[in-house]
């Protein structure tokens, strides 16, 4: 887990992150490598999603923001599944 700065109870949290490069994989997916941007000198991480995440007008260089929110509706559901199969298990 690493401590971003922001308030831990916020509703979402944003990043700047910049696209450093595409990559072919083995199986010919294409993986776009992102730098977390916080601001200082050096990038403080390094995330990497399948290409087609990416909008299609964004290239290598270009500066996005990410924004993670909490799924409300498929954790709840997630909650509810795994207490299902557990009271299952159990009967």
């Amino acid at each position: 887990f690493m401590d971003s700065g922001k308030e831990k109870n916020a509703q979402e949290v944003t990043a700047s992150i910049y696209l450093d490069r595409f990559e072919e994989l083995e199986d010919g997916t294409v993986e776009a490598v992102l730098l977390l941007d916080e601001g200082g000198d050096e990038y403080s991480g390094e995330l990497s999603l399948p290409a087609d995440l990416i909008p299609k007008d964004v290239g290598e260089g270009d500066y996005l923001t990410l924004k993670i929110v909490r799924d409300d509706l498929k954790t709840n559901a997630a909650l509810e599944e795994a207490r299902r199969l557990l009271q299952e298990s159990e009967d």
